[in-house]
């Protein structure tokens, strides 16, 4: 879960790893909090579960089976599957060269030229809807085993899904990047599993949902284009293949893609569009875009290895009931493709060729942000998960030095006083801001998701150890509403560039007239802090220095 210093104000991890370790960012960010009393500290995620109530509703169809254990090994340089863009009803593509188009069992030479492909008729895939609470390791089976008979008890069609894969490294050992995921109930729609995952949150439980394609999307298109040729009916799913990168232009999604093309059915009834890529070959596309292809070669590595465990930890999770790896967006990682690679950022690929970031006999899930605001953060506390020795808040300060605000412990609004001496100090911007909202704007921004009526109040929780907050509570003239976690409680303000804030209340006639937001740092702030890794680099540090430094107690270690 990641986020573009260039493209984006924040990374995100939404996706699977926003729910259970890192998210994102982009999974469930919107949902609506049940009103909860005031409190010193919210309830911790891992206390006893009480039963939920009302009885969960059946699933209106039988439950197919859990899907087989996702444990293979693999190679250091896997392909992974890119969902590109999705949502559209025609596209273009223009090749080089001949190749072919590989369509209901059969396969037809396409030459050279420019391409036009739209949709005829579609069937959207059929799916199931997961709510998914909890996550263990392998090792963890015992814990697994007990988590999963105390939910039986209660009545509910439990099952433990395997997820992730196994990897070996240059020196002959076995990096284990396997979960457990435990299904609660799985659902035949999103309304059904999403009515049980907000009874749930109400008894503090905080589950997730994740859809699984049971049977792919089906359709036609026609394909017109070329001298002289007619036009083509073809069967979808189809497949692309062409010796030399394709340009593509479809909606808002242009580039060119040297991989494997492929154009599907969504959910929408609507194309999809994925590409098939050696991880090396896709990671040079995503450097440029997470990263400033000028930037300080060592930052640029640093990003690499970066990258690279994240990707090799998580492309056999995040979105594999789905049928891909990842999406190109920031809710994983911004992907420009063969069009967006960069020299610069070719030879720090190339340089770090299988090297991961591997503790505790996995590889680590390495995220990165913007700019931490002179503090890096736990990862409990911006994600519902366990805490990870390697993903510990770290100051972002030369060793020896003094930060002139002092910490975040020591006090905020002197913290964000300061405004020099971290490695990532250089991007002011990001590095301390303040946006101002009115109270009717305030008002509008939160009632899109929770309706209190017009705000009043809002009280700021418990803090991690960058100062970002773990819980805000919203009172309003009709209701009151605690937000827990990083981004929903940035996205709830419209997207405030971080959760290191303080809130400075202007005063009206009638009671406050509008909230001065004053904050540091854009984006999660959860290991490599990209600006502080170019300061770093511009310090002199290497590359390894840099990934010592934002990853506690973590080695560098080559795969095969």
């Amino acid at each position: 879960m990641t986020a573009s210093f260039k493209h984006r104000p924040c990374m995100i991890v939404c996706g699977l790893f926003c729910a259970v370790f890192i998210s994102t960012c982009s999974c469930r960010t919107n949902r609506k909090a049940e009103p909860v009393p005031p409190v010193v500290k919210p309830p911790a995620i891992q206390a006893p579960i009480p039963p939920p109530e009302p009885t969960p509703k059946p699933v209106s169809k039988p439950t197919p089976p859990a899907p087989e254990p996702r444990s293979e090994s693999v190679s250091a340089n896997p392909l992974v599957r890119i969902r590109l863009t999705h949502g559209l009803r025609e596209m273009t593509f223009e090749t080089t060269d001949a190749g072919t188009v590989e369509s209901g069992g059969k396969a037809t030479v396409l030459g050279p030229g420019l391409w036009n492909l739209r949709l005829v008729q579609a069937q959207p895939p059929r799916r199931q809807f997961h709510v998914f609470a909890k996550t263990f390791k392998p090792s963890e089976e015992t814990e697994l085993q007990t988590y999963v008979s105390d939910w039986k008890g209660r009545g509910y069609p439990v099952e433990a899904v395997t997820l992730g894969h196994r990897i070996r490294t240059a020196q002959g050992h076995v990096l284990d990047c396997r979960q457990q995921w435990v299904s609660i109930q799985r659902f035949s729609t999103e309304a059904e599993a999403n009515a049980l995952r907000k009874r749930l949150e109400a008894k503090s439980v905080w589950a997730w949902i994740r859809p699984e394609v049971l049977e792919v999307g089906k359709g036609s298109a026609t394909i017109t284009g070329g001298a002289g040729r007619p036009p083509m009916t073809v069967a979808l799913p189809l497949t692309l293949r062409h010796g030399q990168p394709v340009r593509v232009n479809a909606g808002v999604k242009k580039g060119e893609y040297a991989g494997e093309l492929s154009i599907g059915v969504g959910p929408d009834s609507q194309l999809e569009l994925f590409e098939t890529s050696p991880v090396e070959d896709y990671l040079a596309g995503v450097l440029p875009s997470e990263m400033p292809a000028l930037w300080p070669v060592e930052a640029l590595k640093a990003q690499a290895v970066a990258a690279r465990s994240d990707v090799l930890q998580h492309m056999a999770i995040k979105h594999v009931l789905e049928g891909f790896n990842f999406t190109d967006s920031e809710g994983d990682r911004v992907y420009g493709g063969h069009g967006g690679r960069h020299p610069n950022a070719d030879q720090a690929v190339r340089e770090t060729a299988g090297r991961v970031l591997t503790a505790a006999g996995r590889i680590v899930a390495a995220t990165f942000s913007a700019n931490c605001g002179g503090c890096t953060e736990n990862n409990e506390t911006v994600w519902s998960a366990p805490a990870d020795p390697a993903l510990r808040g770290v100051p972002d300060f030369p060793a020896g030095t003094k930060p002139g605000g002092g910490s975040p412990a020591a006090g905020m609004a002197k913290w964000l006083g300061n405004a020099s001496g971290a490695y990532c100090s250089a991007d002011p911007g990001n590095y301390r801001w303040s946006k101002r909202l009115t109270v009717a704007e305030t008002t509008r921004l939160v009632n899109q998701t929770h309706r209190v009526g017009t705000v009043r109040e809002i009280q700021l929780g418990d803090r991690g150890v960058s100062g970002r907050l773990k819980w805000v509570r919203i009172t309003g003239t009709e209701s009151s509403v605690t937000i827990r976690k990083e981004l929903p409680i940035r996205q709830t303000f419209g997207g405030l560039p971080s959760a290191m804030f303080i809130i400075e209340k202007v005063s009206g006639s009638d009671g406050p007239a509008a909230f001065v937001f004053r904050g540091g740092g854009r984006g999660h702030g959860v290991g490599l802090c990209q600006q502080g890794a170019r300061g770093m680099a511009l310090a002199g540090k290497r590359h390894d220095d840099i990934l010592a430094h934002y990853f506690t107690g973590a080695t560098l270690e080559s795969v095969e």
